[in-house]
């Protein structure tokens, strides 16, 4: 077990972090007190106890009022625990920090899974760069150089970024699909942008950036006076809607003389995204044959949708030859072949897509009274009740099948 006021980061570096004492704060001038203490857990152990012992040998020395100041500095000095005199006499040191020497530190003092890590290092030093090229003409600008009508800019601009999952956009730099969208060179349909919730987590981590600056003497203030967010309502790509059963019934027999028909009928009993079928693979699982995103080669949406589905058992005609019916098509053209079909046969399509057979999935079962961890497994979402070897620790098989089978 590690000592009091010491966490272990994801990287391996050992850090210590304590809040300063009051009456040390005049001379610490911090609020806390945070130090890296290596890889090493005999040398961390050795500094921590130095630490510890400085500052408690500090505040006895607070109530020894015979005692001249200058040893109470001496002491915090010798063990780094005082601004040094060049901080001191930089004026303009409080907005010396850039972005990513900033994050960096941020990062380092987190004391989160391994996968929270990189998913914030991703937001950080990956997406906020490449959006303040484009906006500021510098990828690493001073913290203190950031305001807030920058940080609406990169919200708007950020709006329009595509999703992680998909393939042709994952091998573009990202500084170059914000280079395109905002000189709309480039220009992505709603369903290939990021959704509601991954726009304000990426507005909500540079947010707890800019107050992490703030706690460091970085910057004076946060620059977010008032919320970055967005709500659902703003969002520029509206609310998709479930098909009615009516509809359904006519989407089957419009489709019926398609060639992407195994794919809609695949999507309609499985809710799996358009981006997931187009990586799964067939396996059986205890003698029940199921749609498998467990590969962990597989780039998906998020870590709770690597999952298995059992068949449905009007698919068995549709998974024959599965593998080779998926390398016919791209995500794009199966969208894109729907929406025409979709438009010709339907008269309200203004909230229906491709996706709007994966909300139809999930209003269907919960309808006939499958519950909604049950469902939340088979959609990919993560619930409380959940880890994530999915297959192992995840609902039997059997209630999985259970469950699809009463569509």
């Amino acid at each position: 077990m590690l000592p009091r006021h010491v966490t272990l980061t994801a990287q391996g570096v050992y850090k210590y972090r304590r809040r300063t004492p009051q009456e040390l704060k005049e001379y610490i001038e911090a609020t806390e007190v945070i130090r890296s203490l290596g890889r090493d857990s005999a040398e961390a152990l050795k500094k921590t106890a130095e630490l510890n012992q400085a500052i408690e040998q500090a505040l006895l020395l607070t109530k020894m009022t015979a005692i001249p100041a200058t040893v109470l500095t001496a002491l915090l000095e010798k063990y780094g625990l005082m601004p040094t005199k060049a901080d001191r006499e930089e004026p303009n040191a409080i907005a010396k920090g850039t972005l990513k020497d900033t994050a960096t530190l941020y990062l380092q003092s987190l004391s989160v899974s391994k996968d929270e890590v990189r998913d914030r290092r991703y937001i950080l030093l990956e997406v906020f760069p490449a959006v303040f090229e484009v906006l500021l003409k510098n990828p690493n600008p001073l913290m203190g150089d950031i305001k807030y009508t920058h940080l609406i800019k990169a919200r708007d601009l950020l709006q329009q970024f595509p999703k992680r999952n998909i393939e042709r956009y994952r091998r573009t730099p990202l500084k170059e699909i914000a280079k395109g969208l905002h000189s709309k060179t480039l220009t992505l349909s709603p369903e290939e942008q990021i959704g509601v919730t991954t726009l304000n987590k990426y507005l909500k981590w540079f947010s707890v950036l800019l107050s992490f600056a703030v706690k460091q003497n970085i910057i004076p203030s946060n620059p977010v006076s008032s919320g970055l967010t967005v709500k659902k309502s703003t969002v520029s790509r509206g609310e998709r809607k479930e098909f009615s059963a009516d509809e359904l019934e006519i989407i089957d027999q419009a489709f019926q003389g398609e060639d992407i028909y195994p794919v809609v009928k695949i999507l309609r009993y499985t809710g799996m995204r358009p981006s997931e079928l187009l990586k799964c693979s067939m396996s059986e699982i205890e003698g029940v044959l199921c749609f498998d995103l467990r590969s962990p080669t597989k780039a998906l949406k998020t870590l709770s949708s690597h999952r298995v589905i059992p068949v449905h058992p009007s698919l068995k005609d549709s998974v024959e030859g599965f593998q080779k019916l998926l390398n016919s098509y791209a995500e794009k053209y199966i969208s894109k072949r729907f929406a025409k079909v979709l438009h010709r046969h339907l008269e309200d399509t203004k909230s229906k897509s491709l996706y709007s057979l994966r909300h139809t999935f999930a209003t269907s079962l919960i309808a006939k009274g499958v519950q909604p961890e049950i469902v939340s497994e088979l959609m990919g979402h993560s619930h409380s009740t959940m880890t994530m070897n999915r297959y192992v620790k995840g609902y039997p098989i059997r209630v999985l099948k259970e469950a699809i089978e009463t569509l």
